[in-house]
């Protein structure tokens, strides 16, 4: 069984400039543990951030070459979700909004992210934390690390 799951950009720039960083997270996408979801506005973030100059100057692994295969490889095991409403803005970081937009509409149970103003949201004691939480309570935000301890290891 597959687990439906949306990654941030960081997670996806990690993988592609130093993927050591994240080959936990992609082992699960590549071994068909995770399903990663994906949407326009993702897609668009996810490549802008891969192809920064100031970022690809320092990061030789970001060809346009390299990007482009990275992105098409995870693309061809991904859910693709056209349609993204806007069920959610973020007050703190509205631009993180795509990402809680496409879990909610996929029904992806995780967003997996290091973004505190994402992860606040799971926070007790926050008001805008405990109001996403009663309106999407399908809808997990977690570190890569918490999520790394759900998926179950599979051996090679």
């Amino acid at each position: 069984m597959t687990t439906l799951a949306v990654y941030d950009c960081m997670l996806f720039f990690r993988a592609a400039a130093r993927p050591h960083l994240a080959r936990p997270l992609f082992d699960f996408v590549h071994s068909g543990q995770v399903t990663l979801c994906f949407g326009p506005d993702v897609l668009a973030e996810i490549r802008d951030v891969l192809t920064r100059p100031k970022l690809v100057a320092k990061y030789p692994a970001l060809t346009k070459q390299a990007v482009d295969a990275f992105l098409a490889q995870h693309l061809r095991m991904a859910t693709w979700i056209n349609d993204v409403p806007e069920h959610y803005v973020l007050a703190r970081d509205r631009d993180d909004s795509i990402y809680l937009n496409l879990a909610i509409t996929a029904g992806a149970p995780y967003l997996v992210t290091t973004d505190l103003d994402l992860l606040d949201l799971m926070d007790a004691q926050s008001t805008a934390g405990i109001d996403f939480r009663n309106r999407f309570p399908g809808v997990g935000v977690i570190t890569p690390t918490a999520f790394e301890t759900l998926i179950p290891k599979t051996t090679p």
